[in-house]
């Protein structure tokens, strides 16, 4: 696998900090358009830094009206910039050409894939939630240039709503800042993250696809060191063209290796 298919969504703002482990491509989170990161970037910063580094763009909010508030931003992105999108109104205003889109647990087959390259949306980001071998199916049956959470903090829901202020204020406890751990049915520790304009919920180990990391053939690995903790981080960054490397933090592959029956969007 060649660096330059390793993509990092960094945790600290200085980029020049992960010119050491050869990086040299990000995804740079949008101020007030993107949630559950560590660092934000604005405009000024994103261009600056696009003219030493490949740059893309992420927002993965539902942006409901502010979509009409990026029309009015859009033209002053650097146009060697490319954004990884959720919400799907955003590509009234983005040319075809600059978009990968990122339907979260949507994108889970080589049919769809396929449908969206036939209408011109040639980059994807895929489900994190498939096994190695639909991986591997969706590669060998696509044209597109397809992007995959490698290693990542998975997200598991998305909510507009203050999800701890408002349990919080419900049972009268105490202000906490903005996280929270659950355990849910199956006994797994859920991290519940909250932001001004809303929540997330990770699964408290991080993922990581390294053991079949010799399997995926010309696709962009994203490295997304969010919510990762600062000894994790160390051996990620250290070890991440490893196929050991999900021996050497508190990962899981579950989804890999066990199939997901009944996916959202599945097109057959």
């Amino acid at each position: 696998m060649q660096k330059k298919k390793f993509i990092i969504i960094p945790k600290h703002k200085e980029l020049e900090l992960y010119e050491k482990y050869n990086f040299n491509t990000f995804i740079l989170p949008l101020k007030d358009y993107s949630i559950g990161f560590d660092s934000y970037f604005d405009i000024d910063e994103i261009n600056d830094y696009s003219n030493k580094y490949t740059i893309y763009v992420i927002m993965n909010k539902f942006l409901h009206n502010n979509i009409y508030s990026f029309k009015d931003i859009y033209n002053k992105f650097n146009k060697n910039i490319k954004f990884i999108v959720e919400d799907i109104g955003l590509t009234e205003i983005i040319d075809k050409e600059r978009i990968v889109l990122y339907e979260n647990h949507i994108l889970s087959n080589y049919s769809a894939i396929n449908y969206l390259n036939s209408i011109g949306y040639n980059n994807v980001v895929i489900n994190n939630d498939l096994t190695i071998n639909e991986i591997k199916e969706i590669i060998n049956k696509t044209k597109s240039n397809i992007y995959y959470f490698y290693v990542a903090k998975n997200n598991l829901m998305y909510s507009r709503r203050n999800l701890v202020t408002n349990y919080n204020k419900n049972y009268n406890l105490k202000e906490t800042n903005s996280y929270n751990l659950i355990e849910e049915v199956s006994r797994k520790v859920l991290n519940i993250y909250e932001e001004k304009d809303g929540s997330i919920v990770t699964f408290d180990k991080i993922f990581c696809a390294s053991k079949y990391l010799n399997e995926f053939k010309n696709i962009n690995l994203i490295i997304n060191l969010s919510k990762i903790d600062d000894v994790n981080e160390k051996m990620i960054l250290e070890n991440y063209s490893s196929e050991s490397l999900c021996n050497l933090i508190d990962s899981d592959y579950y989804f890999l290796e066990n199939e997901i029956k009944y996916k959202v969007g599945d097109l057959k």
